[in-house]
């Protein structure tokens, strides 16, 4: 009897963190979903380098460094479409 109260206990306990920690937390994606493209280039680019203004390069440009730095910066399809987003309109 004694064993199927400890593995009780034990599932309750199990189930308890299980929902505490669930409840509370916020996944990555929904972070990066929730910071502008402005935010993401701020970051995740100026973190390694000296942030260059959006008119350095042409959209073209700027579209093959953000898929480089993708992948180098192991930044999702939607963090990379936001920044590049941000630098084509600004300038």
């Amino acid at each position: 009897m004694t064993i199927r109260i400890s593995f009780a206990l034990l599932v309750i306990a199990f189930l308890l963190v299980g929902c505490t920690t669930r409840e509370g937390a916020t996944q990555p994606a929904e972070q990066a979903s929730a910071r502008s493209g402005a935010q993401l280039w701020s970051d995740n680019c100026a973190r390694c380098h000296n942030a260059r203004p959006p008119q350095s390069y042409s959209d073209a440009q700027w579209q093959a460094v953000v898929h480089h730095m993708r992948l180098r910066a192991d930044l999702t399809g939607q963090e990379q479409r936001k920044i590049t987003e941000f630098l084509e309109a600004a300038h």
